[in-house]
């Protein structure tokens, strides 16, 4: 297996990046303690976002897939713009819908990844169909959900959403789990660790007030009281790519090696921008990564978050710095013992203790090179 990854090292001021049931900042027990958490799902979907708004930006609009219940109504507009018959129109994207996922009020009980250009491939499949096939498949399709009957052209005409088309790299490298079609669920080729923090953290309380500005001036107090919960951190957290799963047919392998290369350049630049957007206007927690270890390497993905399993205790110099030492020794140290051998081994260090140089590595200062040298290394 082929992998690119990255180890990312990240502190943030006051935030609360992403919320449990009860509205505090997620955490777990690690090591005995208890850490800060940012869930995989949650910072997933701020790379997804990021990566659609670079490839836009780079004229490369290869991350286009859309995470909606309401996959019928891009079904349905895409049919209008095929099918001859007006009256098929809803009916046909209600069948192939259920066909999917079951759903109500044109709703999915779940949330379905597509993107657009695998709608109009399907409407395009559909269209193909003679009329009075596709009146017959909607008078009996009743009748085909109680009792499976054998595959009809439209099952078949579905079997065109295995394939991610050239705008679906975001679907190639998150995946696509279908529970009622495993034919159509896609295993993805990016891996993502949940972040935690590497030292021990204790959730604050902020209290706040609101003033009403027609308060009247005899009556004391504010118009609004509250609380609401916060902490500060500095967050371990592993990106991983198969790039192997990426290049077969299933996934890109009908694109070209720089097209390949290209979307690994958008979705890794991504991955280390992208910042969960909870209270973005309120506590405002968009922090760069200070430490990023890239590594190219053939064997098995590996988290290095094992390196604080003993927390972090901070001095003057805070947990950034004590944070990387901890995780340079515990990297040389796997690499010895489990002669991980990678190809590329480059850091990206971008607070004071880029005075210290990694004593395993290649040192680069931006983010350019880091990524170029980490494409290179798949040559």
């Amino acid at each position: 297996m082929k992998l690119v990854e990255l180890h990312l090292l990240q502190s943030f001021p006051v935030t609360c990046l992403n919320r449990d049931d009860v509205g505090s900042p997620k955490s777990a027990i690690f090591g005995g303690i208890p850490r800060a958490r940012v869930s995989s799902q949650c910072w997933k979907r701020a790379i997804r976002q990021a990566a659609k708004d670079l490839s836009e930006e780079r004229c490369l609009p290869r991350f286009q897939g859309i995470r909606t219940t309401r996959i019928a109504e891009i079904v349905e507009k895409k049919l209008a713009e095929r099918l001859k018959n007006e009256k098929q129109i809803k009916p046909v994207a209600d069948i192939v819908v259920n066909r999917i996922a079951s759903s109500k009020n044109d709703e999915t009980a779940v949330l379905l990844y597509m993107s657009p250009k695998q709608a109009e491939q399907l409407a395009v499949a559909i269209s193909e169909i003679p009329s009075e096939e596709l009146d017959k498949i909607i008078a009996t399709e009743a009748k085909k959900r109680k009792k499976k009957g054998k595959e009809d052209s439209l099952d078949k005409a579905l079997k065109c959403l295995k394939t991610p088309p050239e705008d679906a790299a975001d679907i190639a490298i998150f995946g696509r789990m279908v529970a009622s079609d495993p034919g159509l669920t896609l295993e993805g080729a990016g891996m993502f660790s949940h972040a935690l923090s590497t030292h021990e953290v204790a959730n604050e309380i902020d209290f706040f007030s609101a003033v009403d500005d027609l308060q009247p001036r005899e009556e004391a107090g504010a118009g609004h009281i509250g609380t609401l919960e916060f902490n500060s951190a500095c967050y371990y957290r592993y990106v991983g790519l198969n790039w192997d799963l990426l290049s077969d047919k299933d996934h890109l392998g009908t694109l070209s090696e720089a097209d390949r290369k290209a979307i690994l350049s958008v979705f890794l630049q991504a991955a280390i921008q992208a910042v969960p957007q909870a209270r973005k206007n309120s506590m405002f927690g968009h922090s760069l990564p200070s430490v990023v270890l890239g590594l190219v390497r053939d064997g098995q993905p590996l988290s290095l978050m094992n390196a604080f399993e003993k927390p972090v205790r901070a001095g003057h110099d805070g947990y950034i710095t004590r944070s990387r030492e901890q995780l340079e020794q515990h990297y040389a140290f796997l690499n010895n013992a489990f002669s991980l051998n990678p190809s590329v081994e480059v850091w990206l260090i971008l607070d004071h203790s880029q005075k210290n140089p990694p004593n395993v590595g290649t040192l680069v200062n931006t983010l350019d090179d880091f990524i170029k040298q980490l494409l290179e290394g798949l040559q």
